[in-house]
């Protein structure tokens, strides 16, 4: 009768001290297609996922037909002109940056336990601006800067203007016909002559015409600049008035051969890393070239195991892992880097019992454990 007594006593030491413990555990369950109520009490972190900030800068070469090419063989006797419109890009630099946003994929609900004991140490988080978890039952440093700052900054290089400003000049010209009016009287017969004049349009041709001329006569302004044939001492401005002479018969020419247009862009994309898919198209341009990401994870974090289920009094982070990143264009290495890519690591769990947890905000990593 004694030992029953005994056993007895143990067994409700026991349950009571399972039932305590029942009111002081914290859930912490991954939230997926809706399973978390909207009536429990506790609150949502997440884990960062990696972003690679992508910066390319790339040349564009923008080849243009002049309005006139078509009469550039008869009037200038010039075989080497553009005699179609084109467009090239070459890409030159490529830079690459990390930064942090949630993670959709790793979205979890830390749920308060119904009822508390009178001795149950009080229970602390600390989450970051991001929603990420910082701290469990411990301080973090002030100066923890945890915001990301996004800044998209386009940087346009341009060369020449796309359009020909020497192409729009008059364009009527004089029309004559001439009228031969016959007059009989008697036996004498008298033509009278009639001048009709109009203004018509200029055609294509007429334009060359008009251009090939100005040409000629800016080529000989030119020689009898520079041959000293109007015999006037210009000094040092002799130069400046040179160059606007070349100046101008360029851009006679360029009515012509065409013209080329050099510019240098760049182009900012957010890229976020998959597991599933470790190359990509970053960029696809109008002729036919792009540049492509290609990811090589390491294996470092193949070893543990990823948790899903739901946890007790334990709390979700993640170890990272790196990755070899190579960006390209047209076999040609434009970048290559090694990154931590969070998303790339596995889940792992910390126990919240008598501890004191900190993590790193940017990966989501236990940096810090200490057991009371």
């Amino acid at each position: 009768m004694r030992k029953l007594i005994i056993r007895s006593g143990i067994l409700l030491v026991f349950i009571t001290t399972l039932a305590l413990q029942s009111y002081s555990q914290i859930t912490v369950s991954k939230v997926e297609n809706n399973n978390i109520g909207s009536t429990i009490s506790g609150f949502y972190y997440s884990l960062p996922q990696t972003v690679l900030k992508i910066d390319i800068a790339y040349e564009k070469l923008q080849s243009i037909k002049g309005p006139l090419s078509d009469y550039t063989n008869e009037f200038l006797g010039e075989m080497d002109y553009i005699t179609s419109g084109k467009v090239e890009y070459n890409p030159m630099e490529v830079s690459v940056t990390s930064i942090q946003d949630p993670d959709p994929n790793q979205l979890y609900f830390v749920q308060f336990p119904a009822e508390r004991t009178k001795d149950a140490k009080p229970n602390s988080f600390i989450l970051s601006d991001m929603g990420g978890i910082l701290a469990y039952n411990t301080e973090v440093s002030d100066n923890l800067n945890t915001s990301n700052i996004r800044s998209d900054q386009t940087i346009i290089f341009k060369e020449g203007e796309t359009n020909f400003p020497y192409m729009s000049q008059y364009n009527k010209q004089k029309k004559i016909d001439t009228v031969v009016r016959t007059i009989n009287i008697d036996t004498i017969t008298i033509n009278r002559f009639l001048f009709n004049t109009t203004w018509v349009d200029k055609n294509a041709r007429d334009k060359a015409n008009d251009a090939a001329v100005q040409i000629e006569k800016i080529r000989e302004s030119r020689y009898n600049l520079i041959s000293g044939y109007q015999e006037v001492n210009y000094g040092s401005s002799i130069i400046y008035m040179d160059q606007q002479l070349q100046e101008m018969e360029n851009k006679y020419l360029e009515l012509f051969l065409g013209k080329t247009i050099r510019t240098i862009e760049k182009r900012t994309i957010y890229f976020i890393p998959n597991k599933n898919n470790k190359s990509e198209e970053l960029m696809k341009f109008t002729d036919g070239s792009s540049v492509v990401i290609r990811l090589v994870p390491d294996n470092t974090s193949n070893k543990i195991s990823n948790n899903n289920g739901p946890l007790t009094n334990s709390m979700y982070y993640r170890v990272p892992s790196s990755a070899d990143i190579t960006i390209s264009s047209n076999n040609i290495n434009l970048f290559t880097g090694r990154l931590v890519i969070n998303q790339f690591g596995h889940i792992s769990s910390a126990p919240l019992e008598n501890t004191k947890l900190q993590f790193d905000y940017k990966s989501g990593n236990l940096i810090n454990i200490s057991r009371d």
